[in-house]
Parts: structure tokens; sequence; C-alpha cells
């Protein structure tokens, strides 16, 4: 190789580095949340605490004559104080994601006004431009009628089928109420991204009126569905943890399908999360586990499901940009302008 080609590829490989870093020097190599949820603390009765894996986190028992609440059956030293206000939560979220140069799906609620809910998630796009994709559910008492829906996507308003959780109504994704829907997202090729997984610490017993059970969480119970559905571009939502195996076996048979590994890696013991992520990227699927955070009211959540990515010991960099952000881009098949344009934020 001549001199001045050499230096030509040494100036190429200075200046994509160059655009990798910050003011500071820091890297701001891109990520994509794929689990970001446009709540309000009002959602929650108002500003929690919720246990981190920065922490001890214990699920210790609960008298069952007591109230059970998240803050008793997840312990820990120093627990995490949530936003204050929903226009907190919306303003501190983006300004991780601009810091952290973050892109992410963002679940906007179904609810009696429509509008309103789509109106909150505009608000949340003008503090962070850009960096959303907005995504809707079609589970729960509100479902939207299919051809409302359909009309929101060929609208451009969504982009993505999130998060999906029959299992909070105490039903399974093959549920014959969900396959119109279904139907529309493969037909229009849109994104699902389906939860199966632990829901609160304290499942339903935190939940007034939920049914929901961790029985529905099986990742093998959706089989029908994707093979009724082939061309289905579906993604689990926490990987159906804690059925690691379950999952594992349908990865194996389902190409099309991916995960993400959102609220586990930061709302349980991060030994625990570890072994499943290893176990997931000893079988050989690490190019089709997604970053999420499942971020609510806890924007630091964000800042802490990232961390333990990157503090993996036992992933490579190259595993952890996958998990990051690559396979994510290939899932929701960015364009080639779209990840350059990412990348030089």
């Amino acid at each position: 190789m001549g001199f001045h080609r050499q230096m030509k590829v040494v100036l190429k490989i200075f200046a994509l580095f160059a655009v990798s870093l910050s003011a500071s020097g820091d890297p701001v190599l891109p990520v994509i949340d794929m689990h970001l949820h446009a709540f309000s603390p009002d959602d929650f009765g108002g500003p929690q605490t919720v246990c981190t894996n920065r922490d001890d986190v214990r699920f210790p028992p609960v008298d069952p004559g007591e109230e059970i609440t998240v803050q008793k059956t997840a312990t820990c030293t120093n627990p995490l104080s949530s936003a204050k206000t929903a226009e907190e939560n919306a303003r501190r979220t983006a300004e991780l994601m601009k810091q952290r140069n973050i892109y992410g799906v963002l679940d906007i609620k179904v609810g009696d006004n429509l509008n309103e809910h789509l109106a909150v998630g505009e608000q949340w796009r003008r503090f962070a431009p850009e960096r959303y994709w907005f995504a809707l559910d079609f589970s729960g008492d509100e479902i939207l009628p299919v051809k409302e829906l359909e009309s929101l996507v060929l609208t451009g308003k969504i982009q993505v089928f999130a998060e999906v959780s029959p299992q909070y109504d105490g039903l399974l994704a093959t549920a014959e109420k969900f396959q119109p829907y279904f139907e529309l997202a493969e037909r229009l090729d849109v994104p699902v991204g389906l939860h199966l997984g632990e829901g609160p610490p304290g499942g339903a017993s935190v939940m007034p009126g939920s049914k929901y059970s961790p029985a529905l969480g099986r990742p093998l119970d959706i089989t029908p569905l994707l093979s009724r559905y082939p061309k289905l571009r579906l993604y689990v939502m926490h990987y159906g943890s804690p059925l690691v195996d379950e999952m594992i076996a349908l990865l194996y048979s389902h190409p099309n399908v991916y995960v993400d590994v959102a609220q586990n890696n930061w709302g349980f013991p991060r030994a625990h999360f570890y072994d499943h992520l290893k176990r997931l990227v000893d079988a050989g699927f690490d190019r089709r586990i997604m970053f999420g955070s499942d971020q609510m009211i806890w924007p630091d959540t964000i800042t802490i499901a990232i961390e333990t990515i990157n503090q993996a010991p036992f992933l490579n960099q190259q595993q952890k940009r996958d998990i990051l952000y690559n396979n994510a881009a290939r899932f929701l098949r960015l364009s080639d302008e779209e990840i350059a344009r990412h990348h030089q934020e």
C-alpha cells in the first residue's frame, strides 16, 4: 500500500473515531432502546421508588395479612426515586436520550382519548426530536378497532405494535380476539413487541383487578402464533424470563424472532440476569438480543441498564455493540443513511 493511500485510510479511521466522541472525549456510539413508556407518575398513584441492580436487590416474604406493595416485595438499601411529574419524566428521559445518543421505541397508552395520548407522545418527541418511534399495543380492555389501528400505521403515526401484553389480561397471545391484529402486523410488516415474562414484583397482588399470571408467559405457547404468521416481525420482551430454555428452543426454531432484555437488566440481581444473558449468548443468539430499558417513570434506569450490558464480563465489544444497537437496527430495517446519521450525532 502506497504512502498516500495509507494516509487516506488513517484519516478515514480518525474521522470515524472523531464523530463517535463527545466534547468530553467519552464514546457516544448510538444505542437503540426497544422498550420505553410515555408514562406519568400519576399512572402509578404518584411518585414511586424502585430497586435496581446497583444495589443488593432482594424479594422478601410479605405477610398476607398486610397490604402487598412493590416497595415491600422488592427491597434494597438505596431505592431509586422516580420523576415527580409527567413533564419531568419526559424531559429527563429526553436529556438522557441526547446525552447517550439513544433512539427508542416509545409505547403510548391506548385509552378513552387516543388523540390525547398521541399528543403526549408528541410532547415527548418535542423534548427529543427525531429520537422516537411511536408504538401502540392491541391488548387490554381498550383495544382499538383493527381499521383504526391500520389507519394510524398507514398515516405514519405509529411504527411499532408494543407493548402487546395479553398476559396481563389473563390471556395467551393465541387468543382469537388478537388474531386480526397479528394478521394486520404481518400484512403491513409492522414490528411487534410481545410481553412474556415477569410483571412487577408481587405480580397481580400489587395490581388490583389484574388477571396477570406467570403461567401465561411461556415462550413455547406462542408457537402456533408463529406458525400461523410466518412473516411476522416479532420480538419477545423480557426474553420470556425466567424460562430461558423455552426461549432458546423458540429462537432456534423461529429465526424471525428476537428478544429484548428490558427491566431484567436493572430490576433483578445482576448475577441472575447475567446467568440468563450468558445462556442466550452461549446458545448462539447474540445477534438476536436487543437492548431495552422498560423506562417507566425512572429515567435513570436507562443508564443503569446500559451499564449492565457494558459491564457484562462475558461479552466482547462486538457483542455489546450488537445488543446495544446493531441487532435492533437490523430488526427495524433501518436504512444505511439512518444508521450513518445515528453514528454522527
